[in-house]
This record gives structure tokens, sequence and C-alpha cells, in this order.
């Protein structure tokens, strides 16, 4: 039941009449209407997304943050934070050799349930954050302990950590 003195940002959906429908109506039309643009759009594309949108961001990155190491081949577009975690983890994780999981308490509210389903259930470590971001001292920590416990014959370990602030 909603209070009308609470904003709910649980679930990170804007307000219905925030959301451009005019321009995303002439934007449709736009690119519908024209073969050069539709088909394309239609189609599958690179698996890092649509190479026109990764260099602008890149460009636009570099120049407002001055991050000249920005470039379109260090950014893949992405249907959203939960299916780009779900590649990330496809990618690169594997349920039989990844031992744990170390992420930061409290997490993006998916994350838990995207490491679930891809076979990770019951191996979570929560590290806490501080005013600068992961607590690096109690993550070593963790760390040490799971190579002790390594060395006693446990799977090998991957450490997969999400934050949403970082050191400076």
């Amino acid at each position: 039941m909603s209070r009308p003195d609470v904003i709910d940002l649980s679930k990170g959906w804007p307000a219905a009449s925030l959301l451009p429908t005019n321009t995303l109506l002439r934007a449709s039309h736009a690119v519908l209407t024209d073969p050069s643009l539709f088909v394309p759009a239609l189609s599958y594309g690179d698996d890092a997304g649509y190479e026109p949108l990764r260099v602008a961001i890149a460009q636009w990155l570099q120049s407002f943050y001055s991050a000249h190491w920005t470039t379109m081949n260090r950014i893949c577009i992405s249907g959203g934070a939960s299916t780009a975690l779900a590649c990330v983890l496809q990618v690169y994780t594997d349920p039989i050799y990844t031992q744990t999981v170390f992420m930061i308490a409290p997490a993006y509210f998916l994350a838990c349930t995207i490491f679930e389903d891809n076979g990770f259930a019951g191996r979570f470590r929560d590290v806490p954050e501080d005013a600068e971001g992961i607590d690096i001292e109690y993550l070593e920590q963790c760390l040490v302990v799971q190579e002790i416990t390594n060395k006693t014959g446990a799977r090998q370990v991957c450490y997969i950590i999400t934050s949403s602030r970082t050191r400076s």
C-alpha cells in the first residue's frame, strides 16, 4: 500500500509523467519509416552494442571527465544493470569453479537473485563499505582466511565485488 509521504526508490521506476512518450513516438516513426535505419535497427548488431552510440559515449566521457583512456572498445551497451551483471557472470565465472562471492552490503537489490540464478546460491560473503567505498582491509582479511581454506583442499575461489562507489 503506497503512502503519499513516502517516495519508493527501491524499484527505480520513474513516474509515468516523466516518460518521454511523444519524443519516442517521433523517433520511432522516423526510424521505422526509413529502411536505411530500420533494417540495421531491427537486425542483430555488434555484440558490444551500437557502434555510433559507443563512440558518442566514449567521446562524451573523454571530454566531460577527461577520461582519455575511455574508448568505444571499453564500452558495452546492455539492457540494464541486471542484464550486464548476468552477462559478466556468464562470461567470467563458473559455478563449479567459483567458491565464494564477496559483495558489498548493502548491495544492488537484484544482484543476489542474479548471482543465485547463475548458480551461486549460498556462496555470498558481505563486505561493508565506509565513506570511501569498499572496506579494503576487511576484504583482505576475508581473502587471507579464504586462501588458508583453499590450501586445505577446497576448490579455487573467484572474487566478485559489486560496488556503487570506488576509492579515490
